[in-house]
């Protein structure tokens, strides 16, 4: 945050929740780390300052975009898991049914051939 930014706290939050809109977007979570320090420090000087209504408005609708990206992406996170879960499972083996009708594992066997001299 510049030395400026001090005298206009809203401005710097706008522009800062801007990068932080770029930095979801591209899946730049190191830098959203560390627009998080800076972003309470501005919201706590907005919060004192004596913002115009249309300004906070901005600001709130600006915020709450950024949530929605953030929860899309914890949401797209969170489905990748699950899929590398399901794929590694499915690695190990998988069940099929038995001529009586019951259901029986089976593994996964190596592929490799072995040699004898």
């Amino acid at each position: 945050m510049a030395f400026l930014d001090a005298f206009r706290p809203a401005a710097a939050l706008a522009d800062l929740l801007e990068r932080e809109k770029t930095a979801l977007l591209k899946g730049d979570f190191a830098t959203l780390e560390e627009l998080s320090k800076s972003k309470e420090s501005l919201l706590a000087l907005v919060a004192k300052s004596k913002t115009p209504p249309p300004v906070l408005k901005d600001l709130q609708n600006r915020s709450a975009h950024n949530k929605r990206l953030l929860m899309a992406s914890a949401k797209g996170l969170r489905t990748a898991r699950e899929r590398i879960l399901s794929l590694r499972a499915q690695s190990q083996g998988f069940t099929a049914y038995g001529p009586a009708g019951k259901t029986t594992e089976i593994e996964r066997k190596s592929l490799t051939m072995k040699r004898k001299a």
